[in-house]
């Protein structure tokens, strides 16, 4: 059943937060795979200049994964104590 055009659309403003979200997510999801990937194949570059195979590949992959572990942390952190922002159990005085 369609609802007629003057009708006001309910749950318009959950419903972009829900798009967001997912968003968010397939950004997050693309950049924990493709960011790794990017670090080991200039790394393997870095190894073949240099003849030192594998071991550049492996420190760059490391760095990379230790890095976006850092910033989830971080961005978590700061994404929950802006959402409890004036929480009861948050206030100081």
């Amino acid at each position: 059943m369609r609802r007629a055009v003057d009708q006001p659309a309910e749950g318009i403003g959950e419903r972009q937060a829900l798009y967001n979200g997912f968003g968010d997510a397939l950004g997050l999801a693309v950049e924990l795979a493709v960011i790794p990937v990017l670090f080991a194949l200039f790394g393997l570059w870095l190894d073949g200049r240099f003849g030192t195979r594998p071991i550049l590949m492996i420190v760059f992959v490391v760095l990379a994964l230790i890095g976006l572990a850092a910033r989830a942390y971080y961005t978590y952190n700061a994404q929950m104590d802006q959402h409890e922002e004036g929480m009861p159990w948050k206030r100081r005085s």
